[in-house]
């Protein structure tokens, strides 16, 4: 059984553990409905069989040119996890340093949607998108691609506002 990095991490994990700079859309408000702290629902979550993480909790940061997520949780192997990844959201590419080749877009779908691309070359990677709810109680994550090990995975995720 495969063990591997939390949500956030997976978008990029089949080429870096270190996940840094990424892109994205229409620029966000500091009042945006993604900012602040969600946790896992993992009753609600469809979660990968081979990445069944323990617990997870993404904190997210909105200015209007730059969104910030942290992340925190418990993989499946049962050992603590944590980083941070950051995303310009302007749908331009920007490329990942600790991952050769690799570039990451990303851009607004909405008021209350943000949609993540990982590439390497023409290859899609991952893909991610985050939405919240219209009463801005519950974050939607929806996360596919490709781990360290090659294989492919994908979650449905259901967090809640903190």
């Amino acid at each position: 059984m495969r063990r591997f990095l939390l949500i956030p991490v997976l978008i990029v994990a089949a080429y870096s553990t270190a996940i840094s700079q990424t892109s994205g859309g229409d620029a966000k408000t500091k009042a945006s409905p993604l900012a602040g702290t969600w946790k896992a629902n993992l009753a609600k979550s469809d979660r990968d069989p081979n990445h069944l993480f323990q617990s997870l909790t993404l904190i997210f940061k909105v200015s209007d040119d730059d969104v910030s997520l942290s992340y925190t949780g418990i993989n499946m192997g049962g050992k603590e996890e944590s980083g941070i990844q950051r995303f310009h959201p302007d749908g331009k590419a920007y490329p990942i340093a600790e991952a050769p080749g690799v570039v990451v877009i990303t851009k607004w779908l909405g008021s209350n949607a943000l949609e993540t691309v990982t590439k390497k070359g023409e290859k899609l990677v991952a893909q991610a998108t985050y939405e919240v709810s219209s009463d801005g109680k519950r974050l939607t994550a929806r996360i596919k691609g490709i781990d360290a090990s090659g294989g492919s995975f994908e979650h449905g995720l259901v967090l809640d506002r903190q």
